[in-house]
């Protein structure tokens, strides 16, 4: 009877254990591709059946604790969507009334990058986890 009830807890205790882990893997986002333009890295990461684009600034400061990212590895990213950000005009705050109209957003006087509706990306975003291509704990 003991034996019985041991293998129930084991069964129990393994089954929320991978329910666990997937969950994890679903916070997590797998890095496809990194190019650079200018002072920026673009980062191409996927979670599920979407693709993101990552824009991340260089820095060339890495004395903070990081893991540097690499393409193929998966990464719990914070990301944030440059189209939930309110624009000002004239110093009026609004919000654009179309957000398919924005196509490229001008990061410097040298850097412009744009979404790629023909990939599936109709956002950038950016990561408040990463500094250039360290992941910050």
């Amino acid at each position: 009877m003991r034996l019985l009830l041991f293998i129930i807890v084991v069964f129990a205790v393994s089954c929320k254990t991978s329910k666990l882990t997937n969950q994890a893997n679903d916070l997590s986002y797998l890095v496809k591709k990194i190019n650079s333009k200018n002072n920026w890295h673009i980062i191409y990461a996927s979670k599920q059946d979407s693709l993101f684009k990552i824009i991340v600034g260089k820095e060339t400061n890495t004395t903070y604790n990081c893991d540097k990212i690499k393409v193929g590895e998966y990464y719990n990213l914070k990301l944030h969507s440059r189209k939930s950000e309110v624009v000002e005009i004239n110093g009026v705050r609004v919000q654009p009334v179309n957000l398919l109209d924005i196509q490229c957003y001008t990061y410097n006087k040298e850097t412009t990058i744009c979404i790629e509706p023909q990939k599936g990306i109709y956002d950038l975003y950016h990561a408040e986890n990463l500094k250039g291509l360290c992941l910050v704990k």
